[in-house]
């Protein structure tokens, strides 16, 4: 045999040994991967445990998550989360919720007013606090010595035109318990109405007005553009951080699928407890008969 030959021989034995090389380890795989159908004849004892290695490995690290997140939610109260709101983008998508700019608000001269669900925005700035259903903006003077009049069914808030409070009006210092609609005369007074009428310059000093005074009520009008993008930030929907915590620990944020794995993480809990149990009655009843004989 010459040289050429033998070289040949040798290469041909070390493609096959390759290819029994592979099978040998595809069939170790098998049996590792898949060794509770390949090896039915197991005993009890020795299934029980692989499975009950398996249930836990599954349900570990969300059983950390459920404890850790039931914990603080146990102590949200205390350390304030209830009052903390969470924005963010990725985490309202989940609940369905996106900005959307309001449509309509109310202008006074050159001052404009819309309203979102969490702000009160004048000027494209927002109030320090919420008002809730606004009914009107009133201008009183001009220029840098302005005063607008934010008008809600409970309350008036002056602001100048930067929108930095000055002063609110409610329940005694109103001579309305409740107001229906303001206004503005031709003279320049805010008129508010419930049943009857009142004007003021200033928000001070309050006096009647005649009922055939000519008045231009407040009314919602169809914000500009501009206006709509400014207002737009605002505009962000918002979920406390506790509801956040609650429905994460729940699965409800993600979908009926979250909702399903945490089914799944009860269900290994309960199995591992059940497979605990069952291995250490039959470990101690093994022990015994091993003493007893």
């Amino acid at each position: 045999m010459n040289d050429t030959s033998q070289v040949m021989l040798n290469q041909e034995d070390a493609a096959e040994t390759a290819v029994l090389g592979w099978q040998e380890r595809m069939r170790a795989f098998r049996l590792r991967t898949f060794s509770f159908v390949s090896q039915p004849s197991r005993g009890w004892a020795a299934s029980m445990r692989q499975w009950h290695q398996r249930a836990g490995l599954f349900a570990a690290l969300f059983m950390f998550w459920l404890g850790s997140s039931g914990f603080v939610l146990n102590q949200s109260a205390s350390w304030g989360l209830d009052a903390i709101r969470v924005g963010n983008p990725g985490i309202m998508s989940l609940y369905g919720l996106y900005p959307r700019a309001p449509e309509a608000g109310f202008y006074a001269a050159e001052h404009w007013l819309a309203q979102t669900t969490e702000h009160t925005v004048v000027n494209g700035i927002p109030l320090p606090e919420l008002v809730p259903s606004p009914l009107g903006l009133i201008a009183s003077g001009e220029g840098a010595e302005a005063l607008l009049f934010v008008t809600a069914p409970d309350r008036i808030v002056i602001v100048d035109r930067q929108a930095q409070p000055i002063d609110e009006l409610r329940d005694y210092t109103l001579p309305v318990s409740s107001i229906r609609r303001v206004g503005q005369s031709a003279d320049g007074r805010v008129v508010i109405q419930d049943g009857e009428r009142f004007s003021t310059r200033d928000g001070l000093s309050w006096e009647p007005a005649q009922a055939d005074l000519e008045v231009r009520w407040s009314k919602p009008e169809a914000l500009q553009p501009a206006h709509k993008a400014a207002a737009l930030p605002f505009a962000r929907p918002t979920v406390p951080l506790e509801q956040v915590l609650i429905d994460a620990h729940t699965g409800r944020l993600f979908g009926r699928y979250g909702v399903w794995i945490v089914n799944l993480v009860g269900f290994a809990a309960m199995f591992l407890g059940i497979s605990g149990a069952w291995i250490y009655v039959s470990t101690a009843r093994r022990r015994r008969q091993r003493a007893r004989s």
